[in-house]
C-alpha cells in the first residue's frame, strides 16, 4: 500500500512521472488490442490497414502480432518516385500517447533486424558447439571409471560395488548425452527462427523506382497502457506516420490500469 500511495502522490504532483509509471514498462502480463485509428475500414490480406502518403511515396500499415514481449507491424512501401529510396527500419519508431493532459509522448525506437538476426545466430553457435563438445567433467569420469576397472579386484571391490559403480557412471554418462541432445533442439530452434526473422523481417534496402517493399517491424512492448500509438518511418527526408489507437487488458480480461504496471523499462522522453 506505501508503494501505490507514493505513486499516487507523484501522479498528482509530477504527470510525467505517472507516465513514466504507467507507459513505461516492457511486460508480457497483460495482452493489449491495437487497431488503426481512423477506423476507414481498408483491409489487406485479412488485415486492417493505415494508409499514408508523402510525394511519391505510398505506405500501408497494419498490426501483425501483439504477442509475447513484441508489438510487430506489417509495412508496405511502394515508391513512385524517379529515384530509389533507402528504408532503414532501425530508424523508425513509435510516439505513446497517454490519455493525461500535457503529458509528452514516450518515445520507442524499433529493433534492428540485424542485430536481431545476429544474435540469433551467434546462440544456435554457441548452442551447436556445445551440442559437440566433451565437457572436462565428463572425460575425467570416463578416465576414472576406466581405472577403477582396470585397478579393481575382486577381494577389493565386490560384485555389487562394482554393479553400483557402473550404474553411477552411466547415470552421469546418459546426463552428459540428455545435456547434448537439449543443446541440438535449442540450436535448430534458433536456426529455425534466425530463417524466420530473414524472410519476414523489413531490413534496410534501397527501393527502386517503382518497386515495393513489404515486410515486419518490431516494437517491445514497452508502452502497453498507452491510449495512443503513432508510428514513424523516416524515409528519403520524408516522415510517414500512422495512427493506432490501444487497449490493454489484464490476462483475466479484465481492462488494466496504469498503476498496476511496473516501471521496469529503458525509456526515452522525446
Amino acid at each position: 500500500m506505501k508503494i501505490f500511495t507514493l505513486r499516487s502522490v507523484f501522479a498528482h504532483l509530477l504527470p510525467a512521472g505517472a507516465l513514466l509509471l504507467g507507459l513505461g514498462a516492457c511486460s508480457t502480463a497483460h495482452y493489449v488490442l491495437v487497431k488503426p485509428a481512423t477506423g476507414a475500414g481498408q483491409w489487406q490480406d485479412g488485415m486492417e490497414v493505415v494508409a499514408a502518403k508523402q510525394d511519391s511515396l505510398d505506405v500501408r500499415l497494419g498490426v501483425v502480432s501483439t504477442s509475447g514481449p513484441w508489438l510487430e507491424f506489417d509495412v508496405t512501401l511502394q515508391n513512385r518516385s524517379r529515384r530509389p529510396v533507402l528504408v532503414a527500419p532501425e530508424a523508425f519508431y513509435l510516439d505513446a500517447y497517454s490519455t493525461t493532459p500535457g503529458v509528452g509522448a514516450l518515445r520507442v525506437q524499433s529493433e534492428n533486424p540485424e542485430q536481431n538476426i545476429q544474435a540469433l545466430q551467434q546462440q544456435a553457435a554457441y548452442h551447436q558447439q556445445k551440442a559437440s563438445a566433451r565437457p572436462a567433467a565428463e572425460m575425467l569420469s570416463s578416465l576414472s571409471n576406466l581405472l577403477d576397472d582396470l585397478s579393481s579386484r575382486p577381494r577389493h571391490e565386490n560384485a555389487a560395488r562394482r554393479t553400483a559403480r557402473q550404474t553411477r557412471y552411466q547415470a552421469e554418462m546418459a546426463r552428459y548425452e540428455q545435456e547434448r541432445a537439449s543443446h541440438v533442439v535449442q540450436a535448430t530452434a534458433a536456426r529455425d527462427k534466425q530463417r524466420q526473422l530473414e524472410t519476414t523481417l523489413l531490413r534496410k534496402t534501397t527501393v527502386a523506382p517503382g518497386q515495393l517493399l513489404r515486410g515486419r517491424v518490431r516494437f517491445r512492448r514497452c508502452a502497453d497502457a498507452a491510449a495512443r500509438l503513432r508510428l514513424v518511418m523516416p524515409v528519403a527526408g520524408r516522415q510517414l506516420a500512422g495512427e493506432f489507437t490501444q487497449q490493454y487488458f489484464r490476462l483475466d480480461g479484465h481492462p488494466a490500469t496504469a498503476a498496476a504496471t511496473p516501471a521496469k523499462a529503458r525509456r526515452g522522453m522525446r
